[in-house]
């Protein structure tokens, strides 16, 4: 019974969905002030100290306003499929170790790495489904590239994933953290092309700039989100912004060592948490200054710049990384 309790909690509150939603508010808000900062704005500064607050503030009031559907819409894939994608994008951070283990069990399972890199495509895909079901040319548009952008990246971020995967000779996310923690060598060191290669094409992923083609303002007014209000929207950009803390929590454990780091006091489950979270808002900050240093580019410059730059460095990338793990590795490590 005990054990029954200890599994809900951890599942609703920490380090499950209240955590993580805070979490997502939380570097939302860093997001905006970092962004406002480098572009010499205040950003927000009225809701709670700081305007700390405000990402919780949009939220409420999305959810308080009008929710239209258009007539011509596939009603149920338009009300739906922005709330699934939400769960889904959560459901799979279930699987990331934050304390030290995931919320679902201790170490989680043998090739949950591929897994729930295939829950952020299924989530991709409904937000494409969103937008197609909206019947509208621009959020039809829009979603129409978010369908070729996350099918042309996804490939390069899978195989760039395996790096890692290779090194600590495990697909299995609590493995590959801990053979970091282990060998106090985290993958950055080994394999540092890997880690740029990882930021780019995460970035695509998450269609942030310089790759932010499907909701391109000046030219298709919102993409996908156009024919959105209300709770729906809302909803959107929640999944937005915990396909943030998805990318930047895999970076994390991939690259950075997980949760893992120095226990100096007290229970080893909080000191994991806060190196996890320090790390995870290192890397946000990081693809933010990505995002506001660099313009938009256009599709077919996204497009070519998968197919002839970034496929080709992913595959050498996993070619360099056997070699590499087959005969300088086991001299190192």
């Amino acid at each position: 019974m005990i054990d029954f309790f200890m599994l809900i909690f951890r599942i609703l509150i920490f380090p499950g969905f209240a955590f993580l939603l805070l979490l997502t508010l939380f570097c939302d808000w860093m997001e905006r002030k970092i962004e406002a900062r480098l572009q010499n704005r205040v950003g927000p500064m009225v809701a709670g100290p700081g305007g700390i607050l405000q990402p919780l503030a949009d939220f409420i009031k999305l959810l308080t306003k009008e929710d239209i559907t258009p007539r011509a819409a596939k009603k149920t894939i338009f009300k739906f499929a922005p709330l699934v994608a939400f769960t889904i994008m959560v459901f799979a951070l279930c699987f990331i170790p934050i304390d030290g283990a995931s919320v679902l069990s201790a170490n989680g399972f043998s090739g949950d790495l591929i897994i729930i890199l295939a829950f952020a495509t299924v989530a991709n895909f409904l937000l494409f489904l969103a937008g197609w079901a909206s019947c509208n040319p621009y959020g039809t548009i829009g979603s129409a590239r978010v369908l070729t952008q996350f099918l042309g990246y996804d490939i390069p971020l899978f195989l760039i994933a395996l790096t890692p995967a290779f090194i600590a000779g495990s697909l299995q996310i609590a493995n590959i953290a801990a053979f970091q923690s282990t060998h106090l060598l985290p993958f950055i060191l080994l394999a540092p092309w890997a880690f740029v290669l990882f930021i780019i094409t995460m970035q695509a992923e998450l269609e942030k700039d310089p790759f932010d083609v499907p909701h391109s303002e000046s030219e298709l007014v919102g993409g996908l989100e156009t024919e959105f209000t209300g709770a729906k929207l809302a909803f959107l950009h929640l999944t937005r912004d915990v396909q943030v803390i998805f990318g930047s929590a895999l970076v994390v454990e991939l690259f950075l060592g997980g949760p893992y780091g120095p226990v100096f006091f007290g229970a080893s489950w909080f000191w994991f948490t806060l190196w996890f979270v320090l790390k995870l808002l290192v890397v946000v900050a990081i693809t933010e200054y990505i995002t506001v240093v660099f313009a938009r580019l256009r599709i077919d410059q996204v497009l070519s710049g998968n197919w002839r730059i970034l496929l080709p460095a992913a595959i050498l990338s996993l070619m360099l990384t056997v070699v590499l793990v087959t005969w300088v590795y086991p001299l190192v490590v």
